[in-house]
């Protein structure tokens, strides 16, 4: 499972500190993204040595700066997953060679929030993503596809949800070998007030497991968003029951 950052995060608390709450809270992998602020190599590189002296987990960093992207490479201790590529052409011409040169893991974008797309064309566009990633040199198991969740308060967000479901349903037989799908969960619930957006995700997250989602970006520090992921484990047997791991 993958992490961003938290809304339950108090203001005083330094990166370092956020890095190990999350850890400890069952994060697989830390999510640092300078996408809307301070998309420049220095912050990267900051934030990724900083959260690197508190933990020696998987990082996925979040960049539209082929820059910024290759300092963040440069002085990860581990391979990285990269969050995202579409079919943008500046991140397919610069970004995939180096996430190939650095054998991380990377995030394909197949539907914009602004033009969504049905589960046939997703999977085409799927399948022209991965292959521009195989010839960049980046095979299937370190690729993960990413449909592109919409808000559910608006009618075209509901309608989509459907064609995500049909999507992750899908991709494993479309792809050999089978690439993995994630997500962003908070997206769902965008718009809606806030003492809602925390059953809107976790159902919603229950929802995309049952019909195959491998992997999602969400706010581990939230209770419900715990809770939720601790029963799905233990609905799979992957672990054992312990009321403990549902009340928080």
């Amino acid at each position: 499972m993958l992490t961003g950052w938290s809304s339950q995060t108090p203001a005083a608390i330094t990166l370092e500190e956020l890095a190990k709450h999350c850890v400890l809270a069952g994060a697989d992998t830390l999510e640092i993204n300078t996408q809307q602020h301070y998309d420049i190599p220095q912050a990267m590189e900051f934030a990724v040595k900083v959260v690197q002296q508190a933990t020696d987990h998987q990082l996925c960093l979040s960049t539209n700066n082929p820059q910024t992207l290759k300092a963040g490479l440069e002085v990860c201790q581990v391979p990285p997953i990269v969050n995202y590529i579409s079919f943008d052409e500046m991140k397919l011409k610069e970004m995939l060679p180096l996430i190939a040169k650095h054998k991380a893991e990377l995030v394909l974008l197949v539907s914009e929030p602004t033009s969504p797309t049905g589960a046939r064309d997703m999977l085409h566009k799927a399948a022209i993503l991965i292959g521009a990633a195989n010839e960049a040199g980046i095979p299937n198991d370190r690729i993960f596809v990413d449909p592109g969740i919409i808000h559910v308060t608006r009618d075209e967000g509901q309608s989509h949800l459907v064609e995500v479901m049909e999507f992750l349903r899908l991709l494993p037989e479309a792809t050999e070998p089978p690439v993995k799908s994630t997500c962003w969960l908070s997206n769902s619930s965008v718009g809606a007030p806030r003492r809602l957006r925390p059953v809107i995700d976790s159902t919603l997250l229950a929802m995309l497991a049952g019909v195959g989602l491998s992997s999602v970006f969400l706010d581990v520090l939230r209770p419900t968003n715990r809770q939720t992921l601790n029963l799905l484990r233990v609905f799979n047997n992957e672990t054992v029951y312990a009321q403990s791991e549902v009340e928080f």
